[in-house]
């Protein structure tokens, strides 16, 4: 009876008895849409009232102009390819390195005792107060930039799968070793599905670290990147220039954590679906 009733509160039946989509759904998601909207309407019409305003903050048809332009003509396409690929190396070596010692230290108390205040002490380091050092140390090109990165998300990752691993209740891990489990099976049936959530949780959040560790180092030095392109922008007071360069990266980030979103539930699908509803509310 109580699945029955979770499943209708999904799906409303017709008159064909074929499902349909809840009305509720398209609701919510035009009320997700509305805030922006109304910001982008209310931008547009403060750029036409007042023109001098616009000279500073641009306006958001003057940017979408910019965006097709640079698109077509070709020019943002070496940039953006930069700045992925520096992203994407930063991003895939910090979340795996981040992962290893996380479950290592996790499962290890004493390294975890030991290295702990470590951790804690980089970690309180403002990571873009390093960029100059590894710019010095690995020079101008995308090196520089993958240290950035990978210095950004280990640290996101590490703590979210360090965490994890200690709230894992050893009771658990007691009864799976009762019951004949070897050490490599406790660790897939019980740490790694405890820990999964955990960890997906610090690979979405190191999205925007990447993105962030690409265009500091961008900022500081380099030839192209999206970095690049908005601070030459920034230098030719071109402040539409630089919005097309921000917008650019704010689409980025949303693509990939709505790609990262499908793995999640994908790869978490096990889990109720009363909590899966309320983790994504």
């Amino acid at each position: 009876m109580e699945e029955k009733t979770a499943s209708s509160s999904l799906t409303v039946a017709d008159n064909s008895g074929l499902p349909k989509r809840n009305p509720f759904n398209r609701t919510r998601s035009f009320l997700i849409v509305l805030p922006g909207l109304c910001t982008v309407i209310v931008w547009e019409l403060a750029a036409w009232q007042w023109p001098s305003a616009a000279r500073l903050v641009s306006q958001p048809t003057e940017i979408a102009r910019g965006l097709v332009e640079v698109t077509v003509n070709g020019t943002i396409w070496q940039h953006f390819q930069t700045t992925l690929s520096e992203m994407a190396v930063g991003y895939v070596i910090g979340a795996i390195t981040g992962v290893v010692l996380g479950f290592l230290f996790g499962r290890i108390k004493l390294l975890g005792d030991i290295f702990n205040p470590y951790i804690t002490l980089f970690n309180g380091i403002p990571k873009v107060a390093l960029a100059p050092v590894f710019v010095i140390w690995f020079g101008i090109g995308v090196m520089s930039k993958i240290a950035i990165i990978l210095t950004m998300v280990f640290f996101v990752v590490f703590i979210n799968t360090f965490a994890g691993l200690r709230s894992v209740n050893e009771e658990y891990v007691n009864i799976v070793r009762i019951m004949g489990a070897s050490s490599w099976q406790v660790a897939r049936e019980v740490f790694l599905p405890a820990t999964l959530p955990f960890i997906l949780v610090g690979l979405r959040a190191g999205i925007p670290f990447s993105v962030i560790g690409a265009v500091v180092g961008e900022f500081i030095a380099a030839t192209k990147g999206l970095g690049y392109f908005i601070n030459y922008h920034q230098g030719t007071y071109d402040t539409n220039g630089i919005f097309v360069g921000v917008a650019i990266l704010a689409l980025l980030v949303v693509v990939l954590d709505w790609l990262l979103s499908l793995v999640e539930r994908r790869v978490l699908k096990w889990r109720p679906e009363v909590e899966a509803k309320s983790v994504s509310a």
